[in-house]
């Protein structure tokens, strides 16, 4: 067993030889999926998702280096055809792996309902990330790579931290062009100064890939976001519950308290929080679970219709984004035949595509379970999403999600908390909903 026999391996066993370049190419792929993992996470993707993207993009990977490479040596290998097949000969070029991923990408977001544009600025860094990691195990053999690795290391790090964060002017897809237009520049100039042995000066591949860049970017900035699809909560957004909820709390008050004790500062907070957060606050001796379903129990037991009263301009804004062809659903904590005889009875039923009660979908709000079903449900996906709701877990759902959050509110003690969260957009009247979604931008958190 020997270290370092030569500056092409790490390890000798033998007739066994472990090369840099393989180590390498594993941390790389490593490195890459950590990366591409975080990103996705705060786009609302949970990790199996990422690890069917891992599998395609290397399948993609090996198919697409391999073909450029190939087209780049065509000459030898039209000499004994089977040796294209011959992957033990280690004939891949980084371009092309790029591309198809690039392509395995659009097939999986296409089958899956989401974004390419906004799943490859995500997926783009990290391809960067990757060559430079890779690539580095050849560099120990020749001292011109440190050089070609230096220019892909700048292109990561300007559109990880530069071009990635959101700011006035970025579009979705940025990212992904100025990606491609970088990485054709850069196999240009290993091409021209002889960086890299295997960029073997077949400019024509890298020239597309640059115009492509080049096409992809002008296009993004050309076209109008696709409109998206608008969730909204029910209880407190769309509907006015405010008496119920005062009503159904004066009821505990009476089993479990006195109701002299629920004073105004009390129903205020009552608003603010969370059902289970209120229940933990003013019943502290109590099981909030038990509260929790005690007070569902007690809601469903009358009709509440003299209770219950739509927001000002709610009917007219829905029945005017249903008209102009918006695809709208509700995801709510009431169960999904409650929402739907509460729709039945404000008229409202039309308006909307699908309606997601807690029974209906699993990791309830401040968790994203229901959002991301709503848009499988569609068949939209999630990545063009509005969510409209007037509690602190709406918000966190929808932050969650990776979507745009709207807060509406129509109580103003809440807004200080609502604030806190940072959601994109906060409304005082379902009518702004209108003006706000002729806005020209993606629809999704920009912090994400």
């Amino acid at each position: 067993m020997r270290f370092f026999p030569d500056s092409y391996t790490f390890l000798s066993i033998g007739s066994f030889a472990l090369r840099w370049y393989a180590i390498t190419l594993i941390a790389g792929v490593i490195a890459a999926y950590l990366l591409t993992s975080k990103g996705m996470k705060a786009h609302g993707y949970d990790v199996d998702t990422v690890d069917e993207m891992l599998v395609l993009c290397m399948i993609g990977g090996v198919l697409g280096g391999r073909i450029f490479w190939v087209l780049e040596n065509l000459p030898e290998y039209l000499k004994y055809i089977p040796y294209i097949f011959a992957l033990s000969d280690g004939g891949f070029d980084i371009l092309g792996t790029i591309v198809g991923i690039s392509a395995m990408m659009f097939f999986y977001c296409t089958r899956r309902h989401m974004s390419t544009l906004r799943t490859m600025d995500v997926v783009m860094p990290s391809l960067l990330l990757f060559a430079v990691i890779a690539r580095f195990g050849r560099s120990f053999a020749d001292v011109a790579i440190w050089f070609a690795n230096g220019i892909d290391l700048i292109g990561f790090l300007v559109l990880y931290f530069f071009v990635r964060p959101y700011h006035e002017g970025r579009r979705r897809g940025d990212v992904a062009a100025i990606g491609f237009m970088f990485i054709a520049l850069s196999r240009l100039i290993c091409m021209v100064l002889r960086w890299d042995p295997t960029a073997k000066g077949v400019m024509i591949p890298a020239v597309c890939v640059e115009l492509f860049g080049i096409a992809l970017y002008y296009v993004v900035h050309k076209r109008r976001p696709t409109k998206p699809i608008v969730l909204f909560d029910l209880d407190g957004t769309i509907m006015d519950t405010r008496s119920m909820v005062i009503q159904c709390f004066k009821y505990l008050y009476m089993r479990y308290n006195d109701p002299l004790n629920f004073t105004k500062d009390k129903r205020n907070l009552v608003f603010r929080l969370p059902l289970k957060e209120a229940m933990e606050k003013l019943f502290p001796d109590q099981d909030a679970d038990q509260l929790c379903d005690e007070y569902r129990k007690y809601q469903s037991s009358f009709s509440w219709s003299d209770s219950v009263s739509l927001f000002p301009n709610v009917k007219t804004t829905l029945d005017e984004l249903w008209q102009n062809g918006y695809v709208l659903g509700i995801v709510s904590t009431r169960m999904t035949s409650s929402c739907e005889s509460w729709l039945r009875q404000l008229d409202l039923s039309h308006c909307f595509g699908t309606i997601l009660g807690r029974d209906l979908y699993t990791d309830l709000k401040p968790q994203p379970g229901g959002i991301l079903y709503a848009g499988r449900k569609l068949k939209r996906g999630h990545d063009s999403c509005v969510y409209v709701g007037d509690g602190l877990n709406d918000i966190r759902a929808a932050k969650a999600a990776g979507v745009y959050s709207v807060a509406f509110i129509s109580d103003p003690s809440k807004r200080e908390a609502i604030e806190e969260l940072n959601p994109n957009r906060i409304i005082t009247d379902m009518s702004e909903l209108k003006e706000l979604l002729n806005e020209n931008h993606e629809w999704a958190d920009e912090n994400c």
